[in-house]
């Protein structure tokens, strides 16, 4: 985030798609603004309070509020100061990339929170067709903060990897080492990151492994936009800042892009060419298949991982 000039200004475009630099070099946040114009750790409506943040200069000013801005230019240590929690981050920012919505009020905030609960309610936050989809994978994930409590990750396991393997270094191929909640014991996880999906931990958690804002934001972008998980580095490396015509066709279509390969909108007659970009950056990666059922889907929070696959 930067320090307004004119005020601040509503963006309309689904996707704001920003690098692990703007977070790095760009302004922190100090807490909410209180009644004396300073920064206080407590307000009322965390969607209406504007944000006191200091830039590198030393300079501190007002921002937001973040129904107007939204939670993108938020890091991963200005939502934690702020008092968000990761479920309610995701939640923001999902509500975006589905719907070019910005949460307007606590209230919003939490009804985001929960997974749709019927096929009317899918289709109109979601899009047609998700309620029949069973494939964890290709659905939208709506993770419950007692998920997130359930195990915290202290590090990456020494063991993970051959180091004689090309991709020993790749942080997707790598397992980790997790605390049971309940217990206070140690485990490794059962899968390596790819298979679990970085989107599946905890702000804290990722960065404890290394991860920034961007790459964290980015696997959530993946996962419900393009409906997989982020394989690899290079996959990441890609998937951070796609080329400006795959851009401008993920804030076109949004969660269409990836409904169906050979479906719609993308293989269609009809702009055959103008979605050529688009069409070869979703399938250039290897996919899940969709699986479809008739019956009522389980509880949307299924599409998180067991505590054993963390």
């Amino acid at each position: 985030m930067t320090a307004p000039s004119t005020g601040t200004t509503t963006v309309a475009t689904r996707c704001i798609f920003r690098g692990s630099d703007y977070f790095e070099t760009g302004a922190r946040v100090l807490g909410w603004e209180g009644p004396d114009g300073g920064p206080t750790k407590t307000t009322s409506d965390r969607l209406a309070t504007p944000l006191v943040c200091a830039g590198q200069e030393g300079r501190t000013f007002t921002w937001g509020p973040l129904s107007v801005e939204g939670f993108e230019d938020l890091s991963l240590d200005d939502a934690t100061v702020l008092g968000f929690t990761s479920a309610e981050y995701q939640a923001g920012l999902r509500s975006r990339w589905l719907r070019r919505a910005l949460i307007q009020s606590e209230q919003e905030l939490a009804a985001e929170l929960l997974p749709p609960e019927d096929k009317w309610e899918a289709e109109e936050r979601e899009g047609a067709g998700d309620w029949e989809e069973w494939n964890p994978v290709r659905r939208v994930p709506y993770p419950a903060d007692a998920m997130f409590d359930r195990h915290e990750v202290i590090g990456w396991a020494a063991d993970e990897v051959d180091d004689s393997l090309v991709w020993a270094e790749d942080r997707f191929l790598r397992h980790y080492l997790v605390r049971d909640g309940s217990t206070g014991s140690i485990e490794r996880s059962d899968a390596p990151l790819r298979d679990v999906g970085l989107e599946a931990l905890s702000m804290k958690d990722a960065l404890i492994l290394g991860f920034d804002t961007a790459e964290y934001q980015t696997a959530l972008r993946v996962r419900i936009l393009e409906r997989r998980q982020v394989r690899d580095d290079l996959d990441m490396a890609e998937s951070i800042m796609p080329p400006a015509i795959v851009r401008s066709g993920l804030n076109r279509h949004g969660r269409l892009c990836s409904d169906r390969i050979g479906g719609w909108p993308l293989w269609q007659r009809n702009g055959w060419e103008e979605n050529r970009p688009l069409r070869e950056w979703i399938t250039r990666r290897e996919r899940t298949d969709a699986t479809r059922s008739t019956s009522r889907r389980v509880n949307a929070q299924s599409v998180v991982p067991s505590p054993l696959q963390r």
